[in-house]
């Protein structure tokens, strides 16, 4: 297992470079990648020659944001989120000119993406994050956060048992989760190898979690503006070309109006007969942004990802406008993984 210090709690101010650095292999490297799956969650499978439309709508109505794909028991990629985005985003691209012609009124799985499979979306097994379940929860991490050859991220961690079969995965969610369970003293003792491990661990998330959002100013990036009237074909682009999964609609003084993510585009292609004019901004926006701040710590900022599934946050400045986004990844990767 990986040392950890133990003089988290003095490493603040001028010595916060150094507490970054070291809170990873400060909360995560005395733990296996098991010891943070969630053990009653049943892992959602799909066939590779399943019309990719009912795998979407499966998706929705199981509240997952990734299927493992298997065929004779062995896993052989993904179909998430980010995959039916891209592949949207690509078909309209493809189809410009019937896009064009239809507009609003055009049949998204009709006449864009009806006959593909699961196969013809999914990411392939070769370029997943995948470990042996008693793998280092360090680097699966590191795997979790690292950008994926479509320039997202992977954002899920399949674990395979001793025979190379599925046996648990988790999630970037698990791991905002696992922090703030930390942080609450929640998370099981049992789980670390000694008690040591589990107080240094404990002192690396105070010190980390305690700090204010605004003692971090590269947290975040730019925010993906989408408008408000924008069309189907353009939110969509929006949401992808940047490879942030968002876009986020301002009211003309800066704050903010609404957001649009993949999993309100996963809600809209749920439904076999959902057209390009559903996938309008405004068709496609969660109203009531929950936002952060400056003064919000990081306990916070992680609460709202971890409980509420908050995947991307505007932090908003003193007079409420949107200056920057915080995105899951990038505050799971603040402790130094994925860098």
């Amino acid at each position: 297992m990986t040392p950890i210090r133990s003089d988290a709690a003095e490493l603040r101010g001028d010595r916060l470079p150094e507490l970054l650095s070291s809170a990873a292999p400060g909360i995560f490297g005395s733990l296996p990648c098991r010891a943070i799956a969630p053990n009653a969650a049943r892992i959602e499978n799909a066939d590779p020659d399943e019309p990719l439309q009912s795998a979407a709508s499966r998706m929705w109505w199981k509240q997952v944001g990734a299927l493992a794909v298997v065929a004779d028991g062995q896993l052989v990629g993904s179909l998430s989120e980010d995959d039916l985005l891209r592949v949207t985003a690509a078909r309209l691209d493809e189809a410009k000119a019937e896009v064009d012609a239809a507009g609003g009124a055009l049949r998204v799985w009709d006449d864009l993406l009806g006959r593909l499979r699961v196969a013809d979306a999914m990411t392939p097994r070769a370029e997943l994050p995948r470990a042996p379940a008693e793998s280092p929860l360090l680097a699966g991490v590191e795997q979790i956060c690292a950008p994926t050859s479509a320039g997202t991220r992977s954002r899920h961690l399949w674990l395979l048992g001793e025979r190379d079969e599925l046996v648990r995965v988790i999630s970037i969610r698990d791991i905002a989760r696992y922090l703030t369970d930390l942080y609450d003293r929640d998370f099981p003792a049992e789980a670390f190898p000694s008690a040591q491990h589990l107080a240094c661990a404990r002192r690396f998330a105070d010190a980390l979690l305690d700090l204010p959002i605004g003692a971090i100013p590269a947290l975040g990036h730019a925010p993906v503006v989408a408008p408000l009237a924008a069309p189907g074909d353009e939110t969509v682009r929006s949401m992808w070309q940047e490879r942030r999964g968002y876009a986020i609609a301002v009211f003309a003084d800066g704050a903010p109006m609404g957001i649009c993510t993949r999993r309100d585009l996963l809600r809209a292609l749920r439904s076999p007969f959902v057209k390009l004019g559903d996938l309008r901004a405004a068709c496609l926006m969660t109203v009531r942004v929950k936002s952060v701040t400056d003064v919000d710590t990081l306990c916070g900022l992680f609460k709202l990802m971890a409980i509420e599934g908050c995947r991307h946050m505007p932090l908003l400045d003193e007079e409420d406008r949107v200056s920057r986004v915080i995105s899951m990844w990038e505050a799971v990767a603040l402790l130094g993984a994925g860098r």
